[in-house]
C-alpha cells in the first residue's frame, strides 16, 4: 500500500532558498524535467512512529504509481533506533551536502533473514522514495549494473541497468549481496558511488546523477571478511569500497523487540504466547550463531547449522494458522509446522535439539539451558 499521508504533503517554496537542492528539484518537477516532487516532512506525522516525531526529512511526492516505489507493510515495526537515526542522517545528507561533497549510502551487514532488505524497502516507501534493487551475482561485471546490451532489429542497443536508472531518476539504488562481487569489479564503481558521474565508453555519453541518487547495499559477511565462514560465495572486498559507505551491523532483534514484532504481525496472539515464540526464536539464534560456541543445554554445547531468520519466524507462525485444524488430532501444531519451515533436512540430533529448545521455551520441560 502507498503511504497515504504523503498525499497531503505540498512543497512550500517560501520555506526554501531558490538554490536549495529541494527547491531546484521542485523547479525541475514543475518544468517536466523530473517526474516527481520533493518536500520536507515530519517523519512522525507521516506514520513512521512516535520515535520519529519532530524529525524532518525529505519525502518524494507524486510517486504513488512509480515502478520503483515499494509498497508499505502496515505491520512493519521500526524497532532499531540507531539504524533509524543513521538512515535519517543518510537521506538528509544527500539533500544537504555541497555539490563537491561525496554521496554516501548505507551498507547493512548482518545475518541472513534479519530484515536488512525489508528495512530499506519500508523506510524508502514510507517517505515515497523509489529505489532500484539489484542482487549481485558472482559472474557479474561492474558494467552489468550500469547498462546492458540488447539486440533490437539486428542492432545492439545499450539499455540502462539498475545504477543508471537510479542515477537518471534521482533516487537510491540498493545492491543486495554486494559481497558476492569479484573485488576488482566493485573498485570500478567507486567514482560512481562518490560522484554519481557515469561515463558510457561505447558512446562517450556522460551522465550526471540527479540529486537523491545514492548507493545502498546489503551483505551477510563483514564485507572485508566472512568471519562466520557460513556464507558460500561471499568474497573479501577492497577496503576502499567499504569506505564509500556509512556502515551498520544489522543483528537479529533482542527477545523483547521480537515479541513486539510478533504481536504486530499476529495481533490475535496472547502476550504470553508471543513471549514464548520470541524466547524460542532467541534460543535457536544463539544455538546457530556461527560466531559463538553454541548454547549450553544440559551441560553440553549444542549447535544448529541453520539460522532462524525473521522470514522463518513469519512463515512458521503463518503455517501454525494453516495447520490449526490438527489440534483436534492431538498433534502439537507448532512443532508440526516447524518441519516444512525449518527442520526438514536437518540431522536427527539437531532436530532433537530444536524440539528440546521448544519444550523449554513453552514451559513443557524444566529449563536446563545455562547460556
Amino acid at each position: 500500500m502507498y503511504n497515504a499521508a504523503l498525499r497531503s504533503i505540498k512543497f512550500d517554496a517560501t520555506q526554501f532558498d531558490p538554490t536549495d537542492p529541494v527547491a531546484i528539484a521542485n523547479d525541475e518537477y514543475a518544468k517536466g524535467h523530473r517526474p516527481y516532487g520533493v518536500s520536507v516532512a515530519d517523519l512522525g506525522a507521516i506514520g513512521l512512529g512516535d520515535q520519529f516525531k519532530g524529525t524532518q526529512s525529505p519525502v518524494y511526492t507524486n510517486t504513488e504509481d512509480h515502478i520503483h516505489l515499494s509498497r508499505c507493510n502496515p505491520r512493519f515495526v521500526f524497532d532499531n533506533i540507531d539504524l533509524d537515526r543513521l538512515m535519517t542522517a543518510a537521506i538528509n545528507r544527500e539533500w544537504q551536502r555541497e555539490d563537491h561533497e561525496p554521496r554516501r549510502g548505507i551498507l547493512l551487514m548482518g545475518p541472513t533473514g534479519a530484515g536488512k532488505t525489508t528495512y530499506f524497502r519500508e523506510r524508502f516507501a514510507r517517505q515515497g522514495i523509489p529505489a532500484v534493487e539489484i542482487t549481485w551475482r558472482p559472474e557479474m561485471d561492474a558494467v552489468d549494473a550500469v547498462y546492458t546490451r540488447e539486440m533490437i532489429g539486428g542492432d545492439i542497443v545499450l539499455a540502462p541497468a539498475a545504477i543508471q536508472m537510479a542515477a537518471r531518476g534521482g533516487y537510491p539504488v540498493v545492491i543486495h549481496e554486494i559481497d558476492a562481487a569479484r573485488p576488482g569489479q566493485l573498485l570500478g564503481l567507486n567514482e560512481i558511488i562518490d560522484t554519481g558521474i557515469i561515463t558510457i565508453p561505447e558512446t562517450g555519453e556522460v551522465i550526471h546523477a540527479r540529486r537523491g541518487f545514492a548507493v545502498y547495499a546489503t551483505c551477510n559477511s563483514s564485507f572485508v571478511e566472512d568471519r562466520a565462514g557460513g556464507y558460500a560465495g561471499t568474497r573479501n572486498q577492497n577496503a576502499s569500497v567499504l569506505n564509500r559507505f556509512l556502515k551498520f551491523v544489522f543483528e537479529y532483534a533482542p527477545m523483547e523487540k521480537e515479541k513486539e514484532f510478533i504481536l504486530k504481525n499476529f495481533p490475535s496472539l496472547a502476550d504470553t504466547e508471543a513471549a514464548q515464540y520470541a524466547q524460542f526464536a532467541t534460543f535457536l539464534r544463539k544455538a546457530s550463531d556461527p560466531l559463538s560456541d553454541g548454547l549450553a543445554v544440559a551441560n553440553q554445547r549444542k549447535r544448529l547449522s541453520l539460522e532462524f531468520s525473521r522470514r522463518n519466524l513469519l512463515d512458521w507462525l503463518g503455517m501454525i494458522d494453516s495447520f490449526a485444524y490438527l489440534k483436534d488430532k492431538q498433534i502439537s501444531v507448532p512443532k508440526y509446522a516447524l518441519k516444512p519451515v525449518y527442520t526438514a533436512g536437518m540431522p536427527d540430533d539437531e532436530i532433537a535439539t530444536v524440539e528440546h529448545l521448544f519444550d523449554v521455551a513453552f514451559g513443557l520441560t524444566p529449563s536446563d539451558i545455562t547460556a
